[in-house]
């Protein structure tokens, strides 16, 4: 089996036990989940300051689908807070990701495969420099940091970005449920490893990050 065929059946058995759990179970697990994650981007912009000066503390997030851990409550915080929130809008054709400012939810509309997407009124963020976290979706993870995503390759084509301009990348994080864990993510040339994972069970940091 190659690293191919190896994504393709994690993704099916991670998606089978993630749609397991019942609607009450991950409401509850989500609930103590964002409110680990709303407890370190605190700490994690205080930490960082405003590293240019000239923008808020921002966030890159996801709106969730399916069965995913609900990280709405994650934005709303954010927005209390006075943090930039930035959304993607996926740009098929390019296979790339656009960002927008949202600061309510009616700067969303349904957009591709009926995802909730920023309208094309949203003021577009075109400098990624100015993103100091990034909360990632994944259907899998293992301890070491190591993500296993849809097989869009979107997020993995954003995070080049950062490398191929030489530019120090955001701090990455992800709120998964803890049955999401596996025992390894088969890592290819471009996948990207994330600073801080945190479940309902625990949090696992990069021995060597900021924050």
């Amino acid at each position: 089996m190659n690293i191919k065929e190896w994504k393709i059946e994690l993704r099916r058995q991670a998606e089978k036990a993630r749609n397991a759990l019942s609607v009450s179970e991950r409401a509850e697990k989500s609930a103590v989940i964002n409110e680990i994650l709303i407890r370190r981007l605190d700490e994690l912009f205080q930490s960082f300051g405003t590293r240019s000066g000239s923008h808020p503390p921002t966030l890159f997030t996801y709106m969730p689908i399916k069965s995913e851990v609900d990280v709405k409550p994650v934005m709303e915080a954010c927005w209390s807070r006075k943090y930039r929130i930035v959304v993607s809008k996926v740009q098929p054709e390019a296979k790339q990701l656009k960002l927008f400012e949202i600061r309510t939810y009616d700067d969303l509309e349904k957009g591709t495969w009926g995802i909730l997407e920023p309208k094309a009124s949203a003021p577009q963020l075109s400098d990624i420099r100015q993103i100091d976290a990034v909360l990632v979706p994944g259907l899998a993870f293992d301890v070491h940091l190591g993500r296993l995503g849809y097989g869009g390759g979107y997020y993995d084509r954003f995070m080049q970005q950062y490398v191929r301009a030489g530019w120090s990348k955001p701090y990455i994080l992800a709120g998964a449920f803890d049955i999401q864990m596996i025992k390894e993510v088969p890592m290819g040339l471009f996948d990207f490893r994330l600073d801080e994972l945190i479940t309902e069970e625990r949090s696992i940091r990069a021995a060597k990050t900021r924050g």
